[in-house]
């Protein structure tokens, strides 16, 4: 039968296991994020030569060669805008970001860098540390943990867009690598 009251040590047990896997899905979603952006800077990057070439078979003079031209020249801003896109929300993704702490006070916040450094020396830090109550430390580790969930759900959906953005520049990079290759069976 299960326990309906659990212990402060069982809530701080339970405190610190959602703390690690919020600041997982924290490290996860900036590892994706720097893996998404590499991927749309290699499409780039591969496409750039083959694009500089296409540019200079252009043919406005059948109405085929507009129609490829056009599509050439639309995939090359789509797969710029997609890149610009991707590289806001990745930013966003990475830059750090608090802002639903409160004013830290001396001995009561432990636990961020900030309320660290409230303290005037390392030991009047170990001295509030020293004097907290069980209490008070799940106080401020689920303060931290609702920081966390702030911080990883801004993460996420900056994600989610910047996927969004990858996969448009993926799409325009195909279109463009058929439309140039074209081009240049024209020349």
């Amino acid at each position: 039968m299960p326990n309906p009251d659990p212990t402060l040590d069982q809530q701080i047990q339970f405190a610190r296991h959602n703390f690690e896997n919020h600041q997982a899905l924290i490290r996860f979603a900036d590892t994706k994020a720097a893996a998404i952006i590499t991927i749309v800077i290699f499409l780039g990057a591969s496409g750039l030569q083959i694009a500089k070439e296409a540019t200079h078979s252009l043919n406005f003079d059948t109405h085929a060669g507009l129609a490829v031209s056009i599509v050439f020249i639309c995939s090359c801003v789509t797969f710029l805008l997609a890149f610009a896109w991707c590289l806001v929300r990745v930013e966003m993704t990475l830059m750090p970001r608090a802002g639903h702490t409160h004013q830290p006070q001396a001995g009561r916040d432990i636990l961020w860098q900030d309320h660290v450094l409230v303290h005037s020396s390392d030991q009047q830090y170990f001295d509030a540390v020293k004097k907290a109550d069980s209490e008070l430390l799940l106080r401020n580790l689920t303060d931290q943990i609702f920081e966390l969930a702030h911080i990883s759900r801004a993460k996420m959906v900056n994600i989610q867009q910047s996927r969004r953005a990858s996969l448009w520049a993926a799409a325009s990079w195909i279109v463009n690598m058929i439309s140039a290759l074209i081009l240049l069976r024209w020349k």
